[in-house]
C-alpha cells in the first residue's frame, strides 16, 4: 500500500461503491441466495494506525453445479505511522481502497473449476487482477489436488504529481495436495510462486545518504548540513517461493489441534519462516472456541540497509524488509443459530493482539497492534 499526501474519494471509488450496492441489491431479490455475508475488520497500533476494512458478499446459484460470489470490500486506513512521518508527508494520513471481486465456481463431478476477477482502486493505485484454477477430489474424497493461475497488471501514482504514473505486473501459481492419513487426521503440502516486474518502490519513501539513517526532508529540499535524501529504489523484478505444510488432528468429538509451518524465499535474499499451531474445542454441536498462536521471523532484503553511507543503485529503509520477528496471539468464537430445516445464522467474533519486534530498524524497536474482526454469515 502506498502512502497519499492527502485523502480524497475518487470518482471511480464512488461509482464502485454505488455498483456494489446495486448488485448486492440485484442478487437478493433476483435468486434466492446460497449464503450471504457481511464482516468487518478493524486493526490499530502503537504506530499511529488505523485501519476499519468493511465487507460484503454474496454467493449465488447459477444452476445446481454452478456459483457465483460476488465480493465488495472496502478499507480506510489513518496513519501518523513513521513511514508517513520519514516520507514526503509530514501529517497524519487518511486513504480509502475500493475492491470488487467476481468468482464463479462449476463442478464436474469430482473436478471443479473456477475463476475470479478483481478490481481495486485507491486514490493513487489501479490493479486489475484475474485467476484461474481447477480441483480435484479421489481415492473416495480421501485426498484432493488443486492449481491455480493468478495475474494482476497495476498503475502506481502518485498524489500531488499527476505526471507520475508507473506500471507493476504479477504473476503467480498455486499448487496443493491434501491428503486424509487416518479417521481424524489430514495434511495438506501447499507450494506458491509468484513474479513481480515493474515499479516495486514506494513514490513516497526517501532514503537518507549519509547522517544518522533519517530522512528530514526529499532530495533538494533538505538544508546542506543534513543528509542527501533520494527516493526509494529497488530491483525492477521479484521472484518469490513458498512452501507450506498444515495437519490437522482431532481428539474424539469434542477437540482437535493443528500445526503448520511455511518457508518463504525471494531473489531479493530475504528468507522467512511460520510456525503456526490452534487448539479448537466443540463445547457443544454449534458451538466453537479456537485458540490460536503464530510466530514468524524473517532476514533483511540484500539491498536494505539501515543507515547508507555511500549511494547505492538500490536502496531503502523500509521496515517489512529489515529483520524482524512477530507473536500472533488469536483467540476466536464461532456461533450457529438453526433456523429451521436448512436456514442458519453464523457469528464469528475474533480478537488477536500482535507483537512487533525490529531488530534493525533505528527509528522504533518494536510496534504492538491489535485485531478485531465480526463476521455475520445467513444460509437461506
Amino acid at each position: 500500500m502506498t502512502l497519499p499526501k492527502r485523502h480524497r474519494l475518487s470518482g471511480a471509488g464512488i461509482g464502485l461503491l454505488v455498483l456494489g450496492c446495486e448488485l448486492w441489491a440485484a442478487a437478493v431479490h433476483a435468486e434466492e441466495p446460497d449464503q450471504l455475508a457481511s464482516s468487518i475488520y478493524i486493526r490499530t497500533d502503537s504506530d499511529d494506525t488505523l485501519v476499519v476494512a468493511p465487507r460484503l458478499h454474496a454467493l449465488l446459484p447459477i444452476e445446481e453445479a454452478t456459483k457465483l460470489n460476488v465480493t465488495y470490500a472496502v478499507d480506510v486506513w489513518t496513519s501518523a505511522s513513521i513511514d508517513i512521518m520519514t516520507s514526503a508527508s509530514k501529517v497524519p494520513v487518511t486513504e480509502q481502497r475500493d475492491e470488487l471481486d467476481f468468482g464463479l465456481d462449476h463442478a464436474l463431478g469430482d473436478l471443479t473449476l473456477s475463476g475470479s476477477y478483481r478490481y481495486s482502486t485507491e486514490p493513487d493505485y489501479v490493479s486489475n487482477g484475474g485467476a484461474l484454477g481447477l480441483s480435484y477430489e479421489f481415492a473416495d474424497n480421501n485426498a484432493s489436488f488443486a492449481a491455480g493461475l493468478s495475474g494482476s497488471s497495476d498503475s502506481v501514482g502518485k498524489a500531488g504529481d499527476p505526471g507520475f504514473d508507473e506500471a507493476v505486473g504479477t504473476v503467480g501459481g498455486r499448487l496443493s495436495f491434501s491428503q486424509v492419513l487416518g479417521k481424524e487426521t489430514v495434511a495438506v503440502l501447499i507450494y506458491e510462486l509468484a513474479r513481480a516486474r515493474g515499479y516495486l518502490a514506494s513514490p513516497y519513501r526517501y532514503v537518507a545518504i549519509g547522517g544518522d539513517g533519517r530522512c528530514t526532508a526529499p532530495y533538494g529540499e533538505q538544508g546542506t548540513l543534513g543528509p542527501l535524501c533520494v527516493p526509494e529504489a529497488t530491483p525492477g523484478t521479484r521472484l518469490r517461493h513458498a512452501l507450506a505444510l498444515e495437519l490437522r488432528h482431532a481428539f474424539g468429538a469434542s477437540w482437535s489441534i493443528g500445526g503448520g509451518y511455511r518457508f518463504y524465499l525471494d531473489d531479493w535474499s530475504l528468507q522467512s519462516h511460520t510456525l503456526k499451531a490452534e487448539l479448537g474445542w466443540l463445547i457443544e454441536a454449534d458451538t466453537m472456541l479456537a485458540a490460536r498462536y503464530r510466530f514468524y521471523t524473517q532476514g533483511a532484503a540484500e539491498h536494505y540497509r539501515a543507515v547508507y553511507l555511500t549511494p547505492q543503485p538500490h536502496v531503502t529503509t523500509d521496515k517489512e524488509l529489515s529483520p524482524l520477528s512477530s507473536h500472533r496471539i488469536g483467540l476466536e468464537l464461532d456461533q450457529r443459530w438453526p433456523l429451521g430445516e436448512e436456514r442458519s445464522l453464523r457469528a464469528i467474533l475474533s480478537l488477536a493482539p500482535i507483537f512487533y519486534s525490529y531488530r534493525d530498524f533505528p527509528p522504533l524497536q518494536s510496534i504492538t497492534a491489535l485485531e478485531l474482526s465480526a463476521t455475520l454469515v445467513f444460509t437461506p
